[in-house]
């Protein structure tokens, strides 16, 4: 069906400019229902501009976002699991930010863009697992994996490497031997059970 108007639609391409991303990308957050879209009758796909403002405002809004959910954790709740997320890819970002959303567990996520970032900000707090992209500029997973085991604070957190590189390509031998790695794009599902797996593992130890 056509929209009613169609300059409230742009092009893949101009979707591509508008959010700073690769059209594999675009196409993934189309096929996800994250963007609205429709076909033209020639079967060219349109993005809404709507749901491409949504995505940035999204984007954008992290903190405000985060500060609002956690203020509504109440003490009489079970303890929320601690997740950081290091990845210059804001789709990635934004995945988690709807895992927090919708997987149903409490979760305080913490967001760095690269590995620097995500070195002081571990340093602040407890974490209970990170997520570390392999290929990032300034600092590469393996470096930031490496350096986040040295911290004191994180003895008990769990690793996980992600990469959008073949597996086969990844050099173990760089890796911790007790690291996972997943390929991207995420599954869901299996992101979901290893958030799950801390959440329940940290309230068995508190008693909740």
């Amino acid at each position: 069906m056509n929209p009613t108007h169609q300059n409230e639609y742009v092009s893949t391409q101009k979707a591509c400019e508008i959010l700073g991303v690769s059209k594999t990308i675009v196409k993934r957050l189309a096929d996800s229902g994250e963007l609205e879209t429709w076909k033209t009758p020639g079967g060219h796909r349109r993005i809404r501009l709507d749901s491409i403002k949504k995505t940035l405002e999204e984007k954008h809004g992290v903190e405000e976002h985060l500060s609002s959910k956690n203020a509504k954790l109440s003490s009489a709740q079970k303890k929320a699991v601690s997740v950081m997320v290091i990845d210059d890819d804001p789709v990635i970002q934004q995945l988690f930010i709807s895992y927090e959303k919708n997987f149903g567990i409490p979760m305080h996520l913490t967001q760095a863009f690269n590995g620097y970032e995500g070195l002081i900000k571990a340093g602040e707090k407890s974490l209970s697992i990170i997520f570390v992209d392999i290929n990032m500029p300034y600092m590469n997973g393996y470096e930031a994996i490496h350096a986040l085991r040295r911290f004191k604070n994180l003895e008990q957190a769990t690793l996980i490497a992600i990469t959008a590189e073949p597996i086969q390509s990844i050099d173990r031998n760089q890796l911790p031997d007790d690291i996972v790695l997943l390929d991207k794009p995420l599954n869901p599902d299996v992101i979901k059970k290893f958030i799950d797996y801390e959440f329940q593992l940290i309230n068995q130890k508190n008693g909740a």
